[in-house]
């Protein structure tokens, strides 16, 4: 029984996003360490498109739609934002993908792209999900954690 808690504690669908947040982090940050290394820099630029795809996605088809079904019009609001802010992350994502990563445009375009995606994290991280969190059961968040990893592992890249 006290492991099931703990599980469910670490499972919660807020440590699963700040999870990923981490992990494009980390990828962004070993991208800028391999200067000098086209084939290590363009390896962690693909798996760096690859994980906030699938992270994006599984934000857009889980955790919002749950932020408008258990936080009202403030969590329509929330989404309405959170999707906007998606939309010029993923414009610049575009440009990253379709730039060499020998070409200097590519740093720019990454570093922007960063830009624009930790202060979305930020909002995510401090507003928006301690706010959810608050007004749902550990059981559902447990449950939307599971659907967000089972969403992302269905998502082709």
């Amino acid at each position: 029984y006290f492991i099931c808690i703990i599980t469910m504690a670490s499972s919660a669908i807020s440590n699963v996003v700040k999870s990923d947040h981490h992990t494009v982090s980390e990828l962004y940050k070993n991208y800028l360490l391999a200067e000098g290394n086209i084939a290590t820099k363009q390896e962690y630029a693909l798996k760096f498109q690859e994980e906030l795809t699938k992270h994006s996605t599984a934000e857009e088809t889980v955790l919002y739609p749950a932020f408008e079904q258990y936080l009202g019009l403030e969590g329509k609001r929330i989404a309405d934002q959170d999707r906007k802010e998606h939309e010029t992350v993923k414009q610049l994502l575009s440009q990253l993908a379709s730039t060499s990563v020998s070409d200097p445009k590519h740093r720019i375009i990454f570093d922007e792209l960063m830009t624009k995606l930790n202060e979305h994290v930020k909002g995510e991280e401090t507003n928006d999900l301690p706010k959810f969190e608050n007004a749902i059961t550990p059981d559902l968040s447990a449950s939307l954690a599971y659907s967000f990893r089972q969403a992302k592992l269905s998502i082709p890249v």
